[in-house]
């Protein structure tokens, strides 16, 4: 795993990262598609697309970023 300044994690492999990881995570692909990915121990993970590339891109990097969603605290 890369950590960078601003919260985000820098993987190769998002899903072995997420195991067992509890919350709301905002994960970007290598070709810019984004994910919402809600994981809760013990269970399975629930994955949303959000966001498609505006254009076609090719992958620079093939590292995927997870950045955590705060949780509203009521």
């Amino acid at each position: 795993m890369i950590e960078s300044v601003n919260g985000t994690v820098e993987v190769v492999n998002p899903a072995e990262t997420l195991r067992n990881q509890d919350g709301i995570f905002e994960v970007t692909s290598p070709y810019g598609h984004i994910f919402q990915v809600t994981c809760r121990r013990g269970a399975k993970m629930s994955v949303r697309e959000i966001s498609e590339p505006q254009s076609l891109q090719s992958a620079e990097s093939m590292t995927w970023r997870i950045k955590r969603v705060p949780r509203a605290v009521a």
